[in-house]
């Protein structure tokens, strides 16, 4: 339920394994790169070296946060031909970056 333009559900009798999850979930958000990383990925399927490109930082910073974000289950690699692409593993993902900036007015 919404009210003034936030979200009332208490999370009181949510099962504790799904709030586990949930904080796991939060980790992967927990740097700016991964954050970037999500942002990009909202609306297209990606290679690291173009997730390296277009935010200016070495293949292998995006691969070991590409990593991270895979263990905590807010990305998919899917191998295609001689490379992998990466996508989030829900569209949510992508909200909870658009709610964030509009807090932050960004």
């Amino acid at each position: 339920m919404m009210k003034g333009g936030h979200c009332t559900l208490s999370l009181n009798n949510v099962n504790q394994k799904k709030i586990e999850k949930a904080a796991e979930i939060f980790k992967g958000f927990g740097n700016p790169i991964r954050i970037k990383i999500i942002d990009l990925l909202r609306d297209q399927s990606l290679r690291v070296k173009e997730i390296s490109e277009a935010l200016d930082y070495s293949q292998p910073i995006i691969s070991q946060q590409l990593k991270i974000l895979k263990g905590n289950g807010i990305v998919n690699r899917i191998k295609k031909k001689q490379s992998y692409l990466y996508e989030l593993t829900d569209p949510h993902y992508s909200d909870m970056i658009k709610c964030m900036k509009g807090c932050l007015g960004i």
